[in-house]
């Protein structure tokens, strides 16, 4: 089933990225799109910051506990910060190009024009320029940090200066794309409007793990913040007339989102202030003076308005409000009788409209559906620049930060560490990794180049501090545009337990479980994952010195490949632990925190609905590292248009396909997060080293036969699909193909997959599916999700 979102991306501003080699940021940002091979000048190399620095806060933005909001601005900006680069950026032709960690590379800094978000609340407050290279030292958004059933009220500025990106047209809207590396190419794989890399200072913001309202100023990826400095100065909007309006606003949105848990509000474009819609008609219709027809804006949201829909375009200024629903089997966090009802009735996605779905009136039916009313999950999350187009260079820039939402999880974490640490849960800043970088590079199956170094809230390699026996709680956030961070186990005495994975706690069940302790594992583009780590004893009065060792992972093929070699040991932090030891001795809180009832396993008898999606770059073709590839999702690159469609408040069982070598797609979905209940990887090996899947000849123990020429089996010939117990992810990496040739001789490409079962509960509207390796997003591997809020009235089920 195919519909057209009506906030689709008719006029996609095409925005060209920067497309410097390091060091060409000087002298006006002017770049020159020279290939990444080319060696940097000299002149325009600075000093790098020592390695092994003291792991630095980001600044936080902190919802008031009185309140219970969360207001604040957030800023979008350029400035040119100390970038690190590893060279040699290639020792001759690849696949021989250098990699993270790899022995006889070295760094080297450059200062390069990024785009920030900042924040003037913000405490601490930003960083000021290092007095010794003059530059500012790269570092993330400012961390949110909020309280399940807290609002969440931010004015959104987009000032970035588009004249310090050098090749960038950013001053104008063109169908046009950004020339960066090798892309957009040439010939019939050649990139092409609109999934192109463009927009990059167009700018907005996805609030990553939240379950919110997608729709009008909640987690809406569809709407376009252009920046106002691509206006006259003098036509540019006013801060204070704009704060003025947003707090009016933000005292309305207050009032109608306190009046339930899952209220959604506003619902139409006159519930914002008067005065602002029309200073946004007057800015975006002189924006559009002198423009072709189709490259108008405004027309666009008169289109838009007229379909009853939320606009697209902005310059300058939007509202995000929104509320993180509290948790609905907690009684106590219930603010009002009327929770669960729409400010207004009637309104698609109203309680009204969906009798015995999530309504505790006594409604038939209504005890039933109540479990599948969703709060939010407490833990780490994250947000970043969402805009199509753009959320690679955004990703390499920094564009993003941490989102801390707390609840009753951190509640008895810190009741159990209170004789020992004060705010446990808060002691040790939030771990923000990112690969920093200017040049979006190409990522096909087989290419040879894993991306930039790994980074920690802005720092190679820093520190943490830990005494001899101490827990501390880490959280850890991959807001990298690229590539995985496999954790190899802890080593030299210290020990870890995994509590949360993509800001959902574990049930008691896997709380314990060996699985996650002391274990490996895979932070892919977009995951997040909570630690409580214990350091070892350190008998040295110096102190001892324990690394956290990670790899680069595209694939899980990175890790074994050794010749030549495509993987090496990093290490992304150093824990230093010296002072005396814990007394009394710290322990691992040997409870799980109280599980929520509404992450209940999603049992058969719950699913009411099966799809197949299928990722895949350059099917066609077979791809190649001799092209850029095309990324589709059910063989069609992203247009706006809905490609899939799941009926509210009810729950589906999806199996997500990977029709690719090489590459393991990270799939990510907005709102809802997922259990994960069967994987089929093709490639994968058994402990032995031996393949666990053959397709052909006798297969040895343990090991099972794939025949070529039937599909019916490729899928996992041990164990079966389980729904208990199952962890809760909001990105999960869909296993790599592999390709055989069948009994004709043909070449045959085997999927890999993996099931996944989520519930579409609270919240109609539109939002998306994509590859999280945002290379490949920006080029094409998204689609739309349509939850829609009624059955057709034709149905006969």
């Amino acid at each position: 089933m195919i519909r057209r979102v009506a906030c689709a991306f008719a006029l996609l501003a095409a925005i060209p990225l920067l497309a410097q080699t390091p060091g060409s940021g000087t002298g006006g940002g002017q770049g020159n799109n020279q290939s990444a091979t080319a060696t940097a000048p000299s002149s325009a190399q600075i000093a790098c910051l020592p390695q092994q620095q003291s792991l630095i806060q980001i600044p936080e933005l902190v919802a008031d506990p009185m309140t219970h909001r969360l207001r604040g601005t957030v800023i979008t900006t350029a400035e040119q910060d100390r970038i690190t680069f590893r060279y040699p950026l290639q020792m001759g032709n690849p696949p021989s190009a250098t990699q993270p960690g790899q022995p006889g590379s070295f760094t080297a800094c450059f200062p390069q024009w990024v785009r920030a978000f900042r924040s003037p609340e913000a405490v601490p407050a930003y960083g000021a320029k290092d007095p010794k290279s003059a530059y500012l030292d790269p570092m993330h958004g400012p961390t949110l940090r909020a309280r399940v059933g807290d609002i969440i009220e931010l004015t959104f500025l987009n000032e970035i200066e588009p004249n310090v990106f050098g090749q960038s047209i950013d001053r104008g809207d063109e169908d046009a794309c950004d020339q960066a590396n090798t892309y957009p190419g040439t010939g019939p794989n050649a990139d092409k409007y609109p999934n192109c890399f463009h927009g990059s200072t167009t700018a907005n913001i996805h609030f990553h793990g939240t379950h919110t309202n997608p729709n009008t100023t909640g987690d809406n990826v569809f709407i376009e913040v252009l920046s106002q400095k691509r206006l006259r100065k003098e036509a540019m909007p006013d801060r204070s007339a704009i704060k003025e309006q947003f707090d009016k606003f933000f005292g309305d949105c207050e009032t109608a989102l306190f009046a339930g848990t899952h209220v959604e509000w506003p619902r139409r474009w006159s519930d914002l202030p008067e005065a602002y819609r029309l200073k946004q008609k007057q800015l975006l219709m002189d924006f559009d003076e002198g423009k072709p027809q189709d490259q108008k804006l405004w027309p666009v949201n008169e289109a838009q308005l007229a379909e009853g829909a939320w606009p697209q375009y902005y310059m300058g200024a939007s509202p995000y409000c929104f509320r993180l629903p509290p948790d609905p089997d907690d009684p106590g966090m219930v603010s009002s009788p009327g929770d669960h009802q729409e400010v207004g009735g009637g309104g698609a996605g109203s309680a009204e409209m969906h009798p015995g779905h999530g309504v505790t009136t006594g409604q038939t039916g209504a005890a039933e559906a109540h479990k599948l009313v969703m709060g939010q999950a407490p833990g780490t999350h994250w947000y970043h620049a969402h805009k199509h187009g753009s959320t690679t260079i955004d990703l390499l820039n920094g564009f993003s930060g941490a989102f801390i939402i707390e609840g009753k999880y951190d509640d008895q974490l810190n009741e159990y560490y209170a004789k020992w640490e004060k705010d446990f849960t808060r002691k040790v800043p939030v771990m923000v990794i990112n690969q920093w970088g200017t040049v979006p590079k190409k990522v096909t199956r087989g290419g040879p180049d894993k991306g930039p170094d790994f980074s920690v809230n802005g720092r190679m390699n820093p520190t943490v501090t830990m005494r001899p026996g101490e827990v501390q709680m880490w959280r850890i956030v991959n807001a990298s545009s690229r590539a995985g961070v496999y954790f190899n186990a802890p080593g030299s005495g210290m020990q870890w337990r995994q509590i949360a994975q993509d800001g959902v706690q574990f049930s008691e069940f896997n709380y314990g479980s060996k699985r996650f302790s002391n274990n490996a594992f895979l932070l892919a583009a977009g995951n997040r994952a909570d630690l409580l780590v214990m350091a070892p004893p350190c008998a040295n009065k110096a102190g001892c010195t324990v690394p956290v060792i990670v790899n680069n992972e595209v694939d899980p093929s990175d890790l074994t490949v050794t010749n030549p070699p495509s993987f090496f040991p990093i290490t992304l932090m150093t824990v230093k632990v010296s002072g005396t030891a814990m007394d009394p001795a710290m322990d691992f809180k040997p409870t799980a925190p109280t599980f929520p009832p509404f992450l209940a396993d999603i049992k058969d008898d719950e699913l009411t609905g099966t799809k197949t999606i299928e990722f895949a770059t350059n099917p066609q073709s077979g791809g190649g590292a001799g092209g850029p590839g095309i990324q589709k999702i059910d063989g069609k690159q992203f247009d706006g248009e809905v490609g899939v469609v799941a009926l509210l408040n009810t729950a589906e069982e999806w199996t997500i396909k990977n029709a690719t070598v090489g590459i393991s797609h990270p799939f990510h979905i907005h709102i809802n997060p997922f259990q994960v209940t069967q994987v089929f990887d093709p490639n994968a090996t058994l402990a032995n080293g031996q393949p666990a899947y053959i397709t052909s000849g006798t297969p040895s123990e343990g090991q099972c036969l794939l025949n070529p020429d039937k599909p019916e089996t490729w899928k996992p010939c041990t164990g079966t699909s389980s729904s208990l117990h199952e962890i809760w992810w909001d990105v999960f990496p869909i296993p790599s193909g592999m390709t055989v040739k069948n009994s004709a001789g043909n070449n045959v490409l085997i999927p890999g997959f993996f099931k996944m079962r989520s519930r579409f509960v609270d919240y109609s509207g539109y939002y998306v599916i994509h590859c999280h390796i945002l290379a490949h997003e920006d080029r094409g591997m998204m689609t739309v999700v349509e939850v829609a809020p009624l059955r057709s009235p034709y149905s006969h089920h």
